[in-house]
């Protein structure tokens, strides 16, 4: 399987083999949002850990201006608007990571999107190095080689640097020719250093809490349900021709 590009687009082409669905509670309501997902890939001769964590459409999306699809007053349940700078500056998920033991090797809080300086018109995700979004609890912040996020690929990758207006999409997010590839959904994808997890192999990764000022749904915490991750089609196909995952790494780094 070839390695994930970390980029902010998750491309199922690109190897990640195991996919997990989260549910959200969310702040200030008693509604539970579903169809979140979390997708990893662990190289086997790195131990080098790729994740990409999708939010739904129901619950924050990458539309905003004149062109919002879902937010406003009685059309989103929050009665919130959604404009760029809501998306600059405070959205952020922390990842907490666990080794094999259960024990935490690296707990950071990853930027979405920020304007790199004040007033320099420049924006890209600060992921774990930005002064106010950013923070890294455990672990180093060497251990996170990459980050991007979906708006960050829109901007930087795509080249559609849009701060008023989001593409005009309809109900069903449909491609704008104008705009072509442009993510409509929220999300983030991060590498991180196998190193980090030692003799122990990987744990689980969960999503500590994701800030979304604001969502469709209620208050700007949203906390996740990480249900346990199963294999990704191509994956399962591996599974039955009797091909261990991640076994090689654990048994090198335990000298076996």
């Amino acid at each position: 399987m070839a390695t994930p590009i970390i980029d902010g687009k998750y491309d199922p082409t690109e190897g990640y083999d195991l996919v997990s669905e989260i549910s959200f509670a969310v702040e200030k309501t008693s509604i539970i949002v579903q169809d979140g997902k979390l997708w990893l890939y662990q190289d086997t001769s790195t131990g080098d850990l790729s994740l990409y964590f999708m939010q739904p459409l129901t619950l924050v999306d990458n539309t905003y201006g004149a062109n919002s699809i879902g937010w406003g007053r009685g059309v989103a349940p929050s009665g919130k608007n959604h404009n760029f700078k809501d998306l600059i500056g405070s959205d952020k998920a922390q990842f907490v990571i666990t080794d094999g033991l259960g024990d935490v090797v690296l707990d950071i809080t990853v930027d979405y999107f920020s304007e790199t300086f004040k007033d320099s018109g420049v924006y890209d995700s600060m992921g774990v190095t930005g002064s106010g979004d950013s923070a890294v609890n455990i672990g180093s912040p060497d251990d996170v080689q990459e980050w991007s996020s979906s708006l960050d690929y829109n901007f930087n990758v795509l080249g559609h640097e849009l701060t008023q207006d989001s593409p005009a999409t309809d109900l069903n997010y449909t491609e704008n020719p104008n705009y072509q590839g442009w993510l409509f959904e929220v999300g983030y994808e991060l590498r991180i250093d196998g190193d980090v997890f030692g003799e122990n192999g990987l744990g689980e990764v969960s999503i500590a809490i994701v800030h979304d000022s604001p969502n469709k749904i209620g208050g700007n915490k949203i906390y996740p349900e990480v249900s346990p991750p199963v294999p990704e089609p191509a994956t399962m196909l591996l599974l039955a021709a009797g091909i261990p995952l991640f076994v090689k790494r654990r048994r090198r780094r335990a000298g076996l």
